[in-house]
This record gives structure tokens, C-alpha cells and sequence, in this order.
């Protein structure tokens, strides 16, 4: 896992080099730079070695032949079996990167599709100087861009490409995030900033003459419509199916030249990887569980059956409150993009880093999948309000205030309008008096038929996993320097569970599908209990040790925006009349226009 930079210039303009040293947290342990002959190429990598440790994993690498060299981040778990693929190749390393850089230069974008991983990855072609960007098809490793008039910068992180400028969000960046505490998937973040979408890639035309933008040639890789046909005829095949799948990908997500480790919530999901890996490795599996001295937020108890049924070599992890409170205003600081939902991640990564740890797995996927949110039981009755317009009406009267609130605006009664207003933080009229945009997400249309609970499934992934906790998992535990995996994004697990009809994943209790697969290996106080995630105490810190924190991060943003909207919410919270994550959401990204405005640097 690591870190990746590059740029291309144009008419034999020179600009300065886009600073590595800015993505030194994502590699620690080294770091590699590399320009053409006439230097209008430049990639630079920092490195967190995982596979091939040694110098034979150095990047930017370059292939065999010379005229290939690739700067990448992720992990290609299948590399070992691609490399049969490629016959007669002088083998200088195990590195995954080797075997990229080698099968593109066999099979071209052809060689795409036979890809198991997670990754992002640059590379140029010294035959005709263009560049090539690639991203995973769920969007697990970010890749952004920015377009100027004589370059085009590239970067794991968007901090790179706005160093040492102030920064000014999109109306429709802004809009969104102050809707769902995140920033969009798609379109400009920044004038002239946007993210590589998932499962598509981006050329670089290289040589002289004409503008950056005209340069580009773009196209999506994946999905296929074909990839998602049901290929099962009833729910014993589909339990027995998912199964198999599930536990081919925990094996595979394990190839690792370092220790191995999981976060273990005693949720399902986790569980179920725990018990996977479990098997595999034994006493070589390390698993950590977060504790809090408040037993409300407190799962200790559970994870430590599934710990002991799994026999790893299991660690508790009771985060005092005031270490707890530096690492909150330290993962404020780190944020590469701002979120109201990533601090969890870099609490339960920074915990577990500094255990020795590089790589964990998680169980982030699961619920997206399975019908785990609770997105599954009431969109399916929200639907009511597009398929019977005549009493629409007299159903919204029917709606809880915050419901209603939630769903006025949106452009129509959609599946994915539906579940993603279920998230809003602000209303669409709310958004309309600060002067902004409605801030309804862009989700693209799949390419294939869903039944509704497909569509709720793909409305949560490109609504809310790709744009937030993907994001978020990769930002929060690169910056302390962990390797998260997830096996559930799998794309053989996605593609099977997405084509499954919703009538073998539907049933009683939470994720049926799921439980059923592992019933006999799951201990059931994991699934016979209401489901509940890892919670920070934030109310009781943002009213006591952190009020002047969260004060701070809120006259900032009413300060930037010139909306008195964070204030007024501000002093709503305080009677106790609005919940936490309503001011925090404004008080990251105060703390960060704070911060970017200032002339970023180094973090």
C-alpha cells in the first residue's frame, strides 16, 4: 500500500513538481521518483511494504522490455496465478507490482478484467509518451486529477494537488457535503480537481500541441452487464454459493510478506472474516477489539467469544478518554478531504498500527451487500410515494417530521433518491436558503437489471460507501500507515450477491443470506441481537472536553461561507435540541477550509 504522484506536461511548458513528501504518511517505509528523457513526464511513489519487501518492489518500476513504467498503490492478490499468463518473463522479484506493470504490457486494458485487488496505478508509455490512470472497480483506492492549460497532475490524495493554494469547493461539492457529511464521487471537488471514477481509466495523450483537457480519452472497464446474471436456481445453492465466495476471499486478501490482523466489532461481518482467517492462520491472525470505558459503546464481551473460537492471538484495546481526545483532533488534522463519520477509522487504526500492525482486514462491504442498513426495510414502503402518486399525499402526512423533512425536494421517489435521503443531514429547502444547490448525489445507473433490493444495494455502495467509509478507510488508516483490506468488496462476491434475487437474500432478522451461509461456524449471541456499529461517546465529548474544538471548527466554516446556518445550529445543540453529528459535520470542514486556506502544507 502506498502513495502515488505524477504529472504531464505539455508544449514543452515546465511546472513544478508535485510534492512527494506530502504523501509520506501512506509510505513510510521508502520512496522513489522518476521523469522521462525530456522530462515532461515526472511519477514519484512512497511506499509501505507489504509484498516483497526487499529493493526488488522498488517503484516507480520499469519492465522488462523498458518501455513501461508504473507507479501503483493496492494490492493485487491473484498476482502469483496471473504470472502464468505471462510466459518467458525473467522474474526479478514476488512483488504484485511486477506482475501489473508485466501483464499491461502484455495484454493492455485487455488485462483489466483479470485483475483481484485493490489498487490505483499510473502508467506511462515511452512508445508514444502517454499515461495511463486505472482505478479498482469499487473504488476501494482513490485516484484524483486536476487539469491546468499546459499540465495535468495525478495524485492519491488531493492534497498534493492543492498545496500551497486556497482552496474554494464547488457549489456542488459544498452542497453535498453539508447534505451528507462527505464529499461527491463524481465531478469537480475544486475547480479543476476530480476523482478517477471506480472501474474506469483515463489516457494522457502525450506529445505537442492543443490544450490539456483535449488530451484526455476516458472509459469505464467495469461493470459488465453480463458479470451479474443469477446463475443459481434456489436459496440452498445462493447460501452454499456465498459461502464459497466469502471464504475465498478472506483466503486470498491474506497474501501478505508482513503480520496479519483484524478488527474484530463482534458485529457479523467482522466476525465472520475473523472466523475465516481464523482458520487459516491460527495464532499467526491477530484480531483487536476497541473498548471504552462506557459500556454502552463497549463489544468487548461478544468479540472475545468469536476470538477465542477463531484462536487468534487476540488483543483488547480499552482507549483511555484522554488519548482518545488527542487522536479525535489528530484525525481532524489528517484529513485529506473532510467527513463527519471518519474518526472511528482512524481511532481503531491508529490502536491498532501502533501494535507493530501494517495490515487489517475489515468487514466494510457486508452490510451493502446483504441488506444490512436500514435503508432495506423502509425504501421498499417509501417506493409507495412514486408508484401511487394519487395518495402520495396523505402517505408523506403519515411520515415522521424527520422523514418528511429528509424527502422534500429530492427530484422524485426513486430507489436511489429514496435511499440516499434517508442519510441527509440538511433538507433540500435548507440548502436552497444558503444560496446553494439541492446537493442530491450523482449515482450512476447500473448496466444490468436490479430488483429493488439490488437497487437499494448499488444506491448504498455509490451513494454512501464509495464516496464515505471507502474514503474514509483508506484516508484515515494510510495516514498512520495501515494497510486496510476488504474482502467483501471482492468482485466475484459483488457480482454474484448484486445478481442474486432479492428473494434468497429477503428474510427475517439481519442479513439472512449472510447468517445462513456461516450459521454453523457463527456463535449466536453475534447475530441474535440488534445490530449495532462502533460509536464513539461524541455527544458527551463535543458538550464537555471538546466544546472549544468543536466551537472552533464552527466559526471557522460560518467565517468561510458567510452563512450564519453553523452557528444557529451551534446554539441549537447546546439546549440539546439537535443531535451531535448536525454541528460536527460543520466543524470538520471549518477545521479544514480553516487549514487549506492557510497555505497547506505537510500535515
Amino acid at each position: 500500500m502506498c502513495g502515488i504522484v505524477g504529472q504531464v506536461c505539455f508544449n514543452k511548458q515546465r511546472v513544478a513538481l508535485p510534492q512527494l513528501n506530502l504523501l509520506h504518511h501512506r509510505g513510510p517505509d521508502g520512496s522513489g521518483e522518476w521523469t522521462n528523457k525530456n522530462g515532461s513526464i515526472y511519477l514519484g511513489h512512497t511506499r509501505l511494504a507489504i509484498l516483497e519487501p526487499t529493493p526488488a518492489g522498488k517503484q516507480p518500476m520499469v519492465n522488462a522490455s523498458k518501455r513501461y513504467t508504473i507507479t501503483f498503490n493496492g494490492e493485487i492478490y491473484n498476482h502469483l496465478q496471473l504470472r502464468s499468463l505471462l510466459p518467458g518473463i525473467n522474474w526479478r522479484g514476488n512483488s504484485d507490482t511486477e506482475t501489473l506493470v508485466e501483464l499491461m504490457a502484455a495484454k493492455g486494458l485487455a488485462g483489466l478484467g483479470t485483475l483481484k485487488g485493490m489498487f490505483a496505478f499510473a502508467l506511462h508509455d515511452s512508445e508514444d509518451d502517454s499515461v495511463l490512470l486505472v482505478r479498482d472497480r469499487m473504488g476501494i483506492k482513490p485516484l484524483w486529477y486536476r487539469c491546468q492549460d499546459t499540465s495535468i497532475q495525478f495524485s492519491s490524495e488531493i492534497r498534493v494537488l492543492l498545496e500551497a493554494e486556497k482552496t474554494q469547493l464547488t457549489d456542488a461539492a459544498l452542497s453535498e457535503y453539508i447534505s451528507f457529511g462527505r464529499l461527491p464521487e463524481s465531478g469537480e471537488i475544486v475547480a479543476g480537481v476530480q476523482p478517477v471514477s471506480p472501474g474506469s481509466w483515463i489516457k494522457i495523450k502525450g506529445g505537442e500541441g492543443t490544450c490539456a483537457h483535449d488530451r484526455i480519452a476516458k472509459g469505464t472497464w467495469w461493470p459488465e452487464a453480463a458479470d451479474f446474471k443469477p446463475k443459481l436456481k434456489n436459496r440452498q445453492e445462493w447460501v452454499a454459493e456465498v459461502n464459497k465466495l466469502v471464504s475465498t476471499a478472506v483466503e486470498e486478501h491474506l497474501i501478505s510478506d508482513v503480520g496479519v490482523g483484524a478488527f474484530l466489532s463482534g458485529g457479523i461481518d467482522s466476525s465472520i472474516v475473523t472466523l475465516i482467517a481464523g482458520k487459516l492462520l491460527g495464532r499467526r491472525l491477530q484480531t483487536f477489539t476497541i473498548g471504552f470505558p462506557q459500556k454502552t459503546f463497549d463489544e468487548r464481551s461478544i468479540a472475545r467469544v468469536v476470538a477465542k473460537k477463531a484462536g487468534s492471538e487476540h488483543t483488547e484495546l480499552e482507549i483511555q478518554p484522554e488519548a482518545c481526545l488527542t487522536w479525535v483532533k489528530e484525525a481532524v488534522v489528517s484529513l485529506d478531504l473532510p467527513s463527519v463519520d471518519a474518526i472511528n477509522t482512524y481511532i481503531v487504526s491508529k490502536a491498532v498500527r501502533d501494535c507493530g500492525l501494517k495490515v487489517a482486514l475489515s468487514g466494510l462491504g457486508g452490510d451493502e451487500l446483504f441488506g444490512g442498513y436500514p435503508s432495506f426495510r423502509s425504501v421498499p414502503w417509501l417506493r409507495l410515494l412514486d408508484v401511487a402518486p394519487s395518495i402520495s399525499r396523505q402517505l408523506i402526512r403519515a411520515l415522521p417530521r424527520s422523514i418528511k423533512q429528509k424527502l422534500g425536494g429530492i427530484p422524485d421517489f426513486s430507489t436511489p433518491n429514496l435511499t440516499s435521503a434517508r442519510r441527509r443531514f440538511t433538507s433540500v429547502s435548507s440548502l436552497k436558503q444558503m444560496g446553494l444547490t439541492s446537493g442530491v448525489p450523482i449515482i450512476p445507473p447500473p448496466p444490468f437489471h436490479l430488483d429493488t433490493m439490488g437497487k437499494i444495494s448499488w444506491a448504498e455502495i455509490y451513494g454512501y460507501m464509495v464516496p464515505m467509509l471507502l474514503r474514509d478507510s483508506d484516508q484515515m488508516s494510510m495516514a498512520v500507515g495501515l494497510e486496510i483490506r476488504v474482502p467483501f468488496l471482492d468482485h466475484c462476491l459483488v457480482e454474484a450477491v448484486l445478481g442474486c434475487p432479492q428473494k434468497y437474500k429477503a428474510g427475517p432478522g439481519i442479513k439472512p443470506l449472510l447468517v445462513e451461509a456461516f450459521r454453523s461456524e457463527l456463535p449466536q449471541e453475534v447475530y441474535n441481537r440488534p445490530k449495532q456499529g462502533f460509536a464513539l461517546p461524541m455527544d458527551e465529548w463535543l458538550r464537555g472536553p471538546l466544546s472549544d474544538f468543536l466551537n472552533e471548527g464552527i466559526t471557522a466554516a460560518a467565517d468561510s461561507l458567510s452563512l450564519s446556518e453553523p452557528l444557529q445550529l451551534l446554539e441549537s445543540f447546546h439546549k440539546g435540541h439537535l443531535h451531535w453529528a448536525r454541528v460536527w459535520n460543520w466543524s470538520v470542514l471549518g477545521h479544514w477550509l480553516g487549514r487549506k486556506s492557510n497555505a497547506a502544507g505537510p500535515l
